[in-house]
Formats: C-alpha cells, sequence, structure tokens
C-alpha cells in the first residue's frame, strides 16, 4: 500500500508461499498469506531499525529484549480461538548476558504472563503485596531469565489460555489447559455458534470459504464451516496423535483420569485468577461477601 521511510515493501508470489495446514490451498488463500509475508517483512525490518536505535545508543549489552504478539495467526482457526494456531504466539527473548543461548530454540511452555515477572526478575524488583475486593493478587508467570541459562527439566510444561470476545458482538468465553501432550477446551458458550470478528469476515480468505460453502465447492480445508461454528462444551485432544486437534477424546472412558487431571488443574487456576466464569455455563457465582470474598456456584437449572 505504498512507500513509508525506512522500509521498502517486499512482495511474495502466492504460488510460492506455504499454506499451513489449518488454512484451506486455493488462489485467494495464498494471495492472502503472501500479503501477511509482506507484513512480517515490515515487522521484522522495523525490529532491526529499533535495534540498530539501541545499538547507536550504546544501550546494546544491557538491554532485555522480549518480542511477542497479542494473539495468534489471524486465519481460520487463529485469531479469536484456543486451538493450537490460535494459541501458538512468538516469544522470543534476547539477554545480553546470556549469549550463548541467542538463536536456541527452547522446549519450554511460556505465556505473556510470563511478562511481568521476567521484567522485574531483569530490575530485581519484587511484585508488591497487595489485595483486590480482599483476595490476595499473585503472578500466576514465572520469570524467562533462568531459561536462559540452562533448559528447564521440569516446571514449564503447562500453560493456560483464555477468551471472551473480540468485539462487543463475538462473546464467546473459552479457558484452556494445554501441556506437552494434550490440551482441554472448555466452551463456555457452547450452545451458541461460534462468533466471526468483522475484521476478519471480510478477509479474502474467509470470504473464499463462505463463497465455495455456498456454491457446494470443495473448501480444500479441513473442517467444514458447521464444524467451526458449533463446538462442543469440553474438547480434549491429544496433540502427539493429533496435532490438527480434529478427535474430540473428551467422554472415552480411556481418557476420563487425563480429563479428571487437566480439569483440576485448570479449576485451580480459575480459582488463583479470581475468574468470574468459573460456574459457567451451568451456574452462577455469588459471592458470600466478608474478607476475603468467598463464592459459591448457584445452579441456573438450564440443563448444562
Amino acid at each position: 500500500m505504498g512507500l513509508i521511510p525506512d522500509w521498502k515493501p517486499v512482495l511474495y508470489s502466492p504460488d510460492k508461499v506455504t499454506v499451513p495446514y489449518f488454512v484451506q490451498d486455493t488462489p485467494a488463500a495464498r494471495q492472502d498469506i503472501a500479503a501477511q509475508y509482506t507484513t512480517i517483512s515490515r515487522l521484522d525490518q522495523g525490529i532491526g531499525l529499533i535495534l540498530n536505535e539501541l545499538q547507536q545508543a550504546g544501550f546494546e549489552d544491557n538491554t532485555l529484549v522480549i518480542y511477542s504478539s497479542d494473539n495468534g495467526i489471524p486465519f481460520p482457526t487463529g485469531r479469536t480461538n484456543l486451538f493450537d494456531p490460535g494459541m501458538a504466539e512468538p516469544f522470543l527473548v534476547s539477554s545480553p548476558f546470556a549469549r550463548k543461548c541467542w538463536g536456541q530454540l527452547s522446549d519450554a511452555m511460556v505465556s505473556l504472563v510470563d511478562i511481568v515477572p521476567t521484567v522485574l526478575d531483569w530490575f530485581d524488583i519484587e511484585y508488591p503485596s497487595y489485595k483486590v475486593l480482599g483476595n490476595n493478587v499473585q503472578l500466576t508467570g514465572k520469570s524467562v531469565l533462568p531459561v536462559l541459562q540452562q533448559e528447564p527439566t521440569s516446571g514449564w510444561d503447562t500453560v493456560f489460555a483464555s477468551h471472551n470476545l473480540h468485539e462487543v458482538t463475538m462473546y464467546y468465553p473459552m479457558r484452556v489447559i494445554r501441556n506437552k501432550t494434550f490440551k482441554l477446551i472448555h466452551n463456555l458458550n457452547y450452545k451458541m455458534p461460534f462468533p466471526i470478528d468483522q475484521d476478519f469476515f471480510v478477509s479474502p480468505t474467509y470470504q473464499d470459504l463462505l463463497n465455495r460453502t455456498e456454491e457446494g465447492k470443495p473448501t480444500g480445508w479441513f473442517r467444514t464451516l458447521d464444524q467451526y461454528y458449533f463446538r462442543d462444551q469440553w474438547e480434549l485432544y491429544d496433540l502427539n496423535t493429533d496435532p490438527k486437534e480434529l478427535t474430540n477424546l473428551f467422554g472415552k472412558p480411556a481418557f476420563q483420569d487425563v480429563f479428571e487431571e487437566l480439569y483440576g488443574k485448570l479449576r485451580v487456576w480459575q480459582n488463583v485468577t479470581n475468574d468470574p466464569w468459573i460456574c459457567s455455563p451451568g451456574s452462577v457465582l455469588e459471592n458470600r461477601g466478608g474478607y476475603p470474598r468467598t463464592g459459591v456456584c448457584l445452579s441456573m437449572h438450564n440443563g448444562v
């Protein structure tokens, strides 16, 4: 879309892009992916400009650099979803005091909630002790600085995720726990169709899915729109054998113990974070008052 100072657009051929499994392999989608490549190249050059300024200012050797993103890739199954394409975000950390790890990939499972503890650790600042509505506030993340020194053998194998809405018209709360083998998704609004945010709805890739479905043509997608819109309340996936998250194992006797373990950890996390949706969708969280506040789940008698 034109030129700006310090940026020269890099254009990519739609025929040569890599189409990930969660995007249909069609001309419209390939064109969309090629445009995404150009966007990423602009981002890459922008980061280079920032790092160059850091170097010229003389702070290259005493500055911690963290790069991440606010959501997953803006394609079907990506942004606003808590399938793996929606949860997978870049998380790059560069410390001048851990040069031996530069360019290395860690197997530690990290989350955006680890950023604050990492920055506080970098400045050697303790998190303050305080309460909100009588409840102690505590960090649920951890500093990743030790990971830069040595690959951990334990303690970095589980992450949590949540989604409530992207726009006011696309309310669809979800809670997730994921480890290196399994993922458990709780779709709280599962009786309603999964909503689509407006800017993604008009994207060439999604319009291509809609048009092909309406015309009865093969979509080239690994799901149908019906499968995408209507989801089970609980989804349990074995990510080693089913990385595309297509076979829901919830309710299968062989995986009942797995569900119970993940569900228990998810409930603990929801309690620690004072999640107001912890009783949904079958009950309402009612505070009993007092300090610290205590809550109980009161049934809505809605059959769920």
